[in-house]
C-alpha cells in the first residue's frame, strides 16, 4: 500500500506533461457511463462547514475510490487549507486497498482542467478576450492549460482585481508573448466585451452584474457554481458535467436547454451551433475525475515505497 502526501503528488505533476489533462478530462467525459458513480453525498456542518463523499469504479483498470472532502474554518492559530481531501484506491475485485493519496492537489488540478476544457469546448470560434474572476490556484491551473492550448491566438486576459492576485498570475504567465493583460476594477468591467468568463470565487450571495454585461456569443463558466443566477434565466443553453448534480438549482427548471457533456461529445446531442449563443457551464465537480487523476497518479509513483499495511489474510476468532 502506498501513501501519496500533497508534497509528493506534487512532485510527480511537476514530472508530467500537463497538457495531458485536458485529455484526462476528456477521456472520463467520453467514457462517463463506463464508471460507476453513486450520487454524492454530503454532511453539513456550522459556519458552511461541510463533509462530502463522492464514491467511485472503474472496472476496465480494476480500480475503486472513495473521496472525503471538506470545508473547515481554520481555529485559531491552525496552519491548514481550509479545503482539504484525502482519497482511498482499492482494487476493485479484491478490495485491497492500493493507496492513500492527498486529493487537495487533485482537487485542484482536475477542477481548473475541466474548466479549461469547458473553454475550449464551448467557447464560439476563435475567442481572444477571456473575463477572469477568481485568481487563486485553481485559475491559475485553468488559464494556463487554456493558454499554452491557444499559443496561435493573441489573446486579452481581463483579470479582476483582488488581493494583488492579478500580479502573481501576470508573473505566472510571463513566458508567454500572446497575452494582453487589462486589470479590471469591478465585475461589470471584467465581463463586458468578454468572449469567455470564467469565475472561481468561492463564496458570493450576489450575482455579480446585470444582464446586459453578458454579449451575445459569450461562453460562462462559473467553476464554484456561483454569482451567475440571473444567466439561468436568459442564457440559450446549458451545459453541466452530470445533469443529475444540478437538479436543485433554484432555476433549474427554467433554463431553455440542458445537455450532458458527455452525450455532446458523444454526438448524441449538439454542443454550440452559432456564435450568438450564450451558454452557461455548470461543472459540479466528478468523483470519475478525481479517480482517473489519482489512478494516472499512482501509476507514475513506482519510485514510491510501499508501506505496511496488514489486513486480515485469513479467517480468525475473536
Amino acid at each position: 500500500m502506498k501513501i501519496i502526501d500533497f508534497n509528493t503528488v506534487k512532485k510527480i505533476c511537476s514530472q508530467l506533461n500537463s497538457d495531458e489533462y485536458l485529455d484526462w478530462i476528456e477521456y472520463a467525459l467520453r467514457h462517463k457511463n463506463d464508471f460507476v458513480m453513486p450520487p454524492k453525498s454530503r454532511i453539513s456542518q456550522e459556519n458552511g462547514d461541510y463533509y462530502a463523499i463522492m464514491p467511485c469504479m472503474y472496472e476496465k483498470e480494476n480500480i475503486a475510490m472513495t473521496k472525503m472532502i471538506g470545508r473547515h474554518l481554520l481555529k485559531d492559530k491552525e496552519v491548514r487549507s481550509t479545503m482539504m481531501s484525502d482519497m482511498l484506491l482499492y482494487e476493485a475485485d479484491t478490495g485491497v486497498l492500493k493507496a492513500l493519496i492527498d486529493g487537495e492537489y487533485i482537487t485542484t488540478l482536475r477542477t481548473g482542467s475541466a474548466a479549461a476544457h469547458a473553454a475550449l469546448m464551448y467557447g464560439k470560434d476563435g475567442f481572444t478576450t477571456i473575463g477572469l474572476i477568481g485568481l487563486g490556484n485553481i485559475m491559475t491551473v485553468c488559464i494556463s492549460l487554456l493558454v499554452s492550448r491557444l499559443q496561435e491566438r493573441k489573446l486579452v486576459l481581463k483579470l479582476y482585481k483582488h488581493n494583488g492576485q492579478e500580479n502573481r498570475l501576470i508573473d505566472r504567465l510571463k513566458s508567454f508573448d500572446n497575452i494582453k493583460f487589462v486589470l479590471c476594477d469591478t465585475y461589470e468591467e471584467t465581463i463586458k466585451g468578454s468572449e469567455v468568463v470564467i469565475s472561481a470565487v468561492t463564496r458570493t450571495v450576489d450575482n455579480f452584474c446585470s444582464d446586459e454585461c453578458f454579449d451575445e456569443g459569450c461562453t460562462v463558466i462559473p467553476i464554484m457554481t456561483l454569482g451567475f443566477q440571473n444567466c439561468d434565466l436568459f442564457f440559450d443553453k446549458v451545459f453541466t458535467d452530470e445533469i443529475e448534480q444540478i437538479k436543485g438549482f433554484k432555476y433549474f427548471d427554467e433554463f431553455k436547454s440542458i445537455e450532458n457533456t458527455t452525450d455532446v461529445l458523444l454526438g448524441k446531442k449538439n454542443g454550440r451551433e452559432n456564435d450568438k449563443e450564450r451558454i452557461l457551464v455548470y461543472y459540479y465537480g466528478l468523483a470519475i475525475h478525481d479517480l482517473y487523476f489519482a489512478t494516472k497518479i499512482l501509476n507514475n509513483s513506482m519510485s514510491i515505497a510501499d508501506t505496511p499495511y496488514n489486513y486480515c489474510k485469513e479467517k480468525f476468532f475473536v
